[in-house]
């Protein structure tokens, strides 16, 4: 810790906990209001969608649907339910699902708030101050949505990925259920665990981070590694499906403070090429920009590794960071997430302006190390195959 330096954390959302706290919900809407409730299909085949509605109609709460999210929400997506919540007279906003329903929820009520486009708040306009209540009720254990100040859609015709940006973005309420996790696939509970995985490392390891967000990093870290098998394996394991949750939303707290990396700035230019789930694209390259990074803060990587389960005793800050590098890779492994693109099936092809949206991205200017544009190609190609 360092004695002359002033440590701020800010969240103001509320945060609701534990088994069975999807029932709260009922209780956050006053008579005469009228939710949109903006989710995908999956939430809906799953019957999680058919949960808040039966507690709505005990509670006699009004309410519409907006069912059509998708991975990677584009802006015309938004677009459409903006329209919908407008023409249906709706007065707060509730994410239900992954964090492509609950950033579209954000970006919803930044639409029908101000007269800008999407594209011209994530290049830097204020958000309007007035936006309708947003509420999260994550179905998965990664994005960190529900306690974040950002709001990521796509923009297809311009291969990008936009970022909106506004304290006034984090949700009011974030109501975190694992029973509402039990149905998760394999395959989604691996990839969205390796996101909040990245999440963690990235803001530990960022050059914003403070004695406190440290602190909810690498408690992410060890619940994260210590339960994402298992979770992943039978989600309907309770426990380990809670654990995974508060790991999500404390690196969510920690990079909503400290901010990211270069791991998603790569991630977030090869999610708009190539449509890879997000979760995937961070996993993809996390351990080569780890790896990159250990010479700016080779220090940070001893209690990283330790936090990743690494009997540190005895080892160098490069020993140790080499073994937080083997203990990720040895995770993916064992959850089957693919390590190269070949390994997917698709020929990866690197456009320079994959290079120039990563070094100019925003997200990545928390990176420890400055990674110039040669580097960067270098780190997109080392998953090629």
């Amino acid at each position: 810790m360092d004695p002359g330096r002033v440590y701020q954390v800010w969240n103001p959302g509320r945060l609701i906990f534990g088994p069975g706290a999807l029932g709260e919900i009922r209780k956050e809407f006053p008579s005469g209001d009228k939710p949109l409730i903006v989710t995908d299909e999956g939430v809906v085949r799953a019957g999680i969608l058919d949960k808040v509605t039966d507690l709505f109609a005990r509670a006699e709460v009004r309410y519409d649907i907006f069912n059509r999210v998708v991975a990677d929400t584009p802006i015309e997506t938004v677009e459409e339910a903006a329209s919908f919540y407008r023409e249906r007279g709706c007065a707060s906003i509730i994410g239900l699902g992954g964090g492509s329903s609950i950033d579209t929820a954000k970006a919803i009520a930044v639409r029908v708030s101000g007269d800008g486009t999407l594209r011209e708040y994530g290049s830097g306009r204020p958000i309007p101050d007035c936006l309708p209540p947003i509420y999260a009720v994550p179905t998965t254990a990664g994005t960190g949505s529900e306690v974040s100040a950002v709001a990521v859609v796509s923009d297809h015709e311009g291969k990008m990925k936009v970022g909106i940006r506004s304290p006034l973005l984090v949700p009011k309420v974030a109501l975190l259920d694992p029973l509402l996790l039990s149905t998760i696939p394999f395959r989604t509970a691996a990839e969205t665990g390796a996101d909040a995985l990245s999440h963690a490392i990235e803001a530990y390891l960022s050059i914003n981070s403070n004695v406190i967000t440290d602190g909810m990093a690498l408690s992410a870290m060890k619940m994260i590694t210590s339960n994402l098998e298992k979770f992943a394996a039978n989600p309907e394991e309770t426990e380990a499906a809670g654990r995974m949750l508060l790991g999500s939303c404390l690196a969510g707290l920690a990079f909503a403070n400290a901010g990211l990396g270069l791991v998603h700035g790569l991630a977030h230019s090869v999610g708009a090429y190539y449509h890879v789930s997000h979760g995937l694209s961070c996993a993809l390259y996390l351990c080569a920009v780890m790896e990159f990074n250990v010479p700016a803060c080779p220090e940070k990587f001893v209690p990283l590794a330790e936090a990743l389960g690494v009997d540190v005793r005895g080892l160098s800050s490069e020993r140790a960071a080499s073994r937080a590098v083997d203990a990720v890779r040895g995770l993916f492994s064992r959850l089957a997430i693919p390590k190269t693109f070949s390994e997917m099936g698709i020929e990866f092809r690197l456009d320079p302006k994959m290079v120039d949206d990563a070094y100019t991205a925003p997200v990545a200017k928390g990176n420890p190390r400055q990674a110039q544009p040669e580097q960067i190609a270098a780190l997109f190609l080392s998953v090629q195959g």
